[in-house]
């Protein structure tokens, strides 16, 4: 969610992404993994054969970029299938095409130049009695609260030196 401020600026210009899923593990070792994975649940479905590997909600994502059926035993992947879902773990790439608009958004960017606003009394400096607070600045945040305090912190400043 903090990258979407940037993603909103960039979809136009075919944004994406590459996210290595397992960081910390070379190509080789999860590999191994995923062969140990598959020879100890031969029996079982590939998909849950996957669960505690990689999120549940991902499962079905892999299967379908992979072209496996769910339905798939363990035993049935075979080993092209797997150096692929290796190779899409390792170099999983996500296309941004759009942000799901106004209507989803958590915080909003833009709004009045902070240099156009006294931070003591946020008293617009072009506009007399006019205090701005909140979103309706040019200020955001990581997600985590640092909105919601900035809003809250300005709004008490602007409405103690708009009520004097």
């Amino acid at each position: 969610m903090d990258l979407s401020r940037f993603i909103g600026l960039e979809i136009m210009n075919n944004l994406s992404l590459e996210v290595d899923i397992f960081p910390e593990v070379e190509t080789a070792e999860l590999d191994k993994k995923m062969q140990s994975i598959l020879t100890l649940n031969a029996k079982k479905l590939f998909i849950n054969s996957l669960e505690g590997l990689v999120k549940p909600r991902l499962l079905p994502v892999l299967l379908k970029l992979l072209s496996i059926s769910p339905d798939r035993k363990s035993s049935a992947i075979t080993k092209e299938e797997r150096i692929a879902l290796v190779k899409l773990l390792k170099h999983f790439k996500l296309t941004f095409k759009a942000l799901e608009g106004f209507d989803k958004a958590m915080v909003t960017a833009g709004g009045a130049s902070l240099k156009e606003i006294d931070p003591r009394t946020m008293r617009s400096k072009l506009v007399d009695n006019l205090f701005i607070a909140g979103e309706l600045l040019d200020l955001d945040g990581p997600t985590g609260g640092y909105n919601l305090q900035v809003a809250w912190s300005t709004g008490r400043v602007a409405g103690e030196n708009a009520a004097k």
